[in-house]
């Protein structure tokens, strides 16, 4: 009788193991930089997250930095890490990965709670804040899913939020892409998190699972919030103003609209502005490269540009970093000048802006990915990074090739230099993104000429800090 006590209780406790859920069934993945400013929010991350589970369970969690872990090229598209993840995990106790940005916030008993009750629904594979469209958008491919209006339409996690993936379904996205029964219909990695649900979902006769929309993942802290995003801050005080030469790319086509908006936009805020033309135009002023104008590609404009800035600011040495625009590039000089408080300038290498990939989303060309700073948000560079990248050549079809992808190219097969991402600058409108992107912090700049006109997205989105800036410039020279 005793005998058979003991077994009954031990098989009660196996199952009721079997259907417990806590931080053994959960591998934490943040998704970081190298860049030492980023890696170190990540490090505090971490050790946030398993001093956590240390208090609630007394054992150390599966906790990964993705760039000292799994160091792929492109991680942050999460393609590449589905390898590592399934090779380490499958067949383990793990049953979901979270992902996570550095700067995402992390409530382990709330996200324990979270997980455990998708856990216990079988037809949820993935979970985390939804995003939508509201209309076709440039920076998704004008991809717009129709068919789906009934059932709420597309949506994509927030990648700020964190999302979670059943193992499953990331062993059976991994096969999917090796067999070439699923890959993204584009080149180009720009908004990973609409290009990951765009490749789950799959659409056709054989669709993916539509992300499961839990609110637990916020976008503001709350009480009932596992993960939330957290707000950029700064590194002390704002760099001086004076330390960035900005240097503009246009041409005499644009003299007298897009220079000028400008002029009369960010451009009276800085210290040091150049614009780089096909021709001279002391009105603005504007200096000639030299090279015709394009329409298409521009590197060699670009790379005579940044050299004649560096022989500019040869005897400048209050010049730090040097910031290239376009024409139609709508900036915050002030937040720029924050921003920029938390990286290195001057000798150092840094390249830092909105960061787009090429070729990670195919199976032929992932191994010949690279990451590029896209130009319209706008391309910051330490003095030390212009110098290395002066010496990259722009190939065949100088004029016309990209500038930015070019660049992008040099710095990781030649020079081994990273692209520090930043979610602060927007190589689009503001009416290209979901609102609750912009609401998580103050954007850096916004790009191109459109409707609502760029004065009106300045004086809404950066004017009133600029005007700050200029009086507290003002004081500084009394």
């Amino acid at each position: 009788m005793y005998a058979r006590v003991v077994t009954l209780v031990l098989i009660l406790a196996f199952i009721e193991c079997i259907q417990s859920f806590d931080s053994r069934n959960v591998v934490f993945t943040i998704v970081s930089q190298p860049e030492p400013y980023h890696a170190s929010v990540a490090k505090r991350l971490k050790q946030d997250i398993e001093n956590q589970v240390l208090q609630l369970e007394n054992r150390y969690p599966k906790t990964h930095i993705t760039h000292e872990d799994f160091p792929v090229a492109g991680a942050w598209t999460i393609l590449p890490l589905l390898a590592p993840l399934t090779s380490r995990y499958k067949r383990t106790e793990v049953r979901w990965v979270l992902f996570v940005e550095t700067h995402t916030a992390v409530r382990v008993d709330k996200l324990i709670e979270a997980l455990a009750a998708a856990d216990k629904q079988e037809d949820v594979m993935w979970i985390g804040y939804p995003l939508s469209d509201e209309e076709p958008t440039i920076i998704h491919h004008f991809t717009f899913y129709e068919e789906l209006e009934e059932e709420g339409g597309f949506t994509y996690p927030n990648f700020a939020s964190g999302f979670a993936m059943r193992i499953e379904l990331i062993e059976i996205l991994l096969k999917q892409i090796e067999s070439g029964q699923r890959r993204l219909e584009a080149d180009f990695s720009i908004d990973p998190a609409f290009e990951l649900a765009q490749l789950v979902y799959g659409g056709g006769s054989d669709p993916g699972p539509l992300l499961t929309p839990d609110l637990s993942f916020c976008i503001v802290s709350g009480d009932n919030c596992a993960t939330y995003p957290r707000q950029f801050g700064v590194c002390g005080s704002a760099i001086p103003e004076d330390s960035i030469f900005f240097a503009v790319k246009t041409w005499t086509g644009f003299h007298q609209t897009r220079a000028r908006v400008v002029k009369k936009t960010w451009g009276r805020h800085v210290s040091h502005l150049q614009f780089f033309s096909d021709k001279d135009d002391p009105t603005l002023p504007a200096i000639s490269t030299g090279i015709p104008n394009s329409k298409t590609g521009h590197c060699a404009k670009t790379m005579a540009i940044l050299r004649m800035v560096l022989k500019r600011i040869q005897h400048m040495p209050h010049i730090k970093w040097i910031f290239l625009a376009d024409d139609d590039t709508i900036l915050g000089v002030q937040r720029l000048c924050e921003v920029l408080s938390c990286y290195r300038g001057g000798d150092d290498v840094t390249v830092l802006g909105e960061r787009y990939g090429y070729g990670y989303g195919k199976k032929e060309t992932a191994a010949k990915g690279y990451d590029y700073i896209t130009g319209g948000g706008g391309t910051v560079l330490s003095v030390g990074a212009a110098r290395q990248l002066s010496s990259c050549s722009c190939g065949a079809g100088a004029a016309r090739a990209p500038d930015d992808m070019t660049l992008g190219a040099c710095a990781h097969h030649r020079l081994n230099l990273t692209m520090t991402h930043s979610p602060l600058f927007h190589q689009a409108r503001p009416q290209d993104y979901a609102r609750e992107v912009l609401a998580r912090d103050r954007p850096v700049s916004f790009h191109r000429h459109s409707s609502p006109e760029p004065v009106k997205v300045y004086s809404t989105w950066f004017q009133h800090d600029d005007l700050a800036l200029k009086k507290t410039r003002r004081r500084d020279e009394l």
